[in-house]
């Protein structure tokens, strides 16, 4: 129908792509850990998906390989140590911010397609409800694995010397998703609020082909 799109879900979409963003930097950066630099340890930092060592020998590993540079979490070459860098509940963060970051891609995807007027009128509603509840669960997701991940980091059988190090800029931006999740699930429901009322007001006895 031509219609304008309601400001708050033009605002709540933009805020989900800011989500977006600060949690892609997140899931591709290596800097959730590090350690401090005046320290000199053998661990340098960790991400998701990549690990930092500075000449590090895991106790555990009867070869006595030495570990220097970075390396894919997944990478053979740090298969003997794999299971301490990647304990279950890592693992399970991993999959929390990949399903989170998911989302969060494809209801920014469903909403610029609404805003393009791709969806029947009728359904207009329900799109932006539906992106408002899937944006707050994955606000939600995210929220449990910033938690564990907080407070698994001072876990003394993780990275070695956690008094020595910190959570670093990508943990930042993942929390800065969080929020900006929740501004903009608050957003998209006050937007599908809106379609409702307009309903109303336009299935009013007189409201049809009349102007007040």
């Amino acid at each position: 129908m031509g219609e304008k799109p309601d400001q708050k879900v033009v605002i709540g979409l933009i805020v989900l792509c800011m989500a977006f963003g600060c949690l892609l930097i997140a899931f591709a950066s290596p800097y959730w850990v590090e350690s401090f630099e005046k320290f000199q340890g053998r661990f340098t930092k960790i991400g998701l998906w990549e690990v930092c060592f500075n000449d590090y020998t895991f106790y555990k590993d009867y070869n006595g390989k030495r570990f220097l540079g970075c390396w894919y979490i997944f990478s053979p070459q740090i298969r003997p140590i794999w299971e301490w860098v990647s304990p279950p509940w890592f693992i399970v963060c991993q999959v929390a911010v990949s399903f989170s970051l998911l989302v969060q891609g494809l209801i920014a995807l469903m909403l610029i397609l609404f805003l393009v007027h791709l969806f029947p009128e009728h359904l207009h509603r329900l799109i932006v409800q539906c992106s408002a509840i899937g944006t707050l669960i994955s606000g939600f997701v995210l929220f449990i694995e910033l938690c564990v991940f907080g407070a698994k980091k001072e876990d003394r059988d993780w990275v070695p010397r956690p008094d020595m190090n910190y959570l670093s800029w990508s943990y930042g931006f993942a929390c800065m998703s969080f929020i900006f999740c929740l501004l903009a699930a608050m957003l998209l429901y006050l937007g599908s609020k809106n379609f409702l009322v307009k309903n109303q007001a336009y299935n009013q006895p007189g409201s049809r082909g009349t102007h007040r």
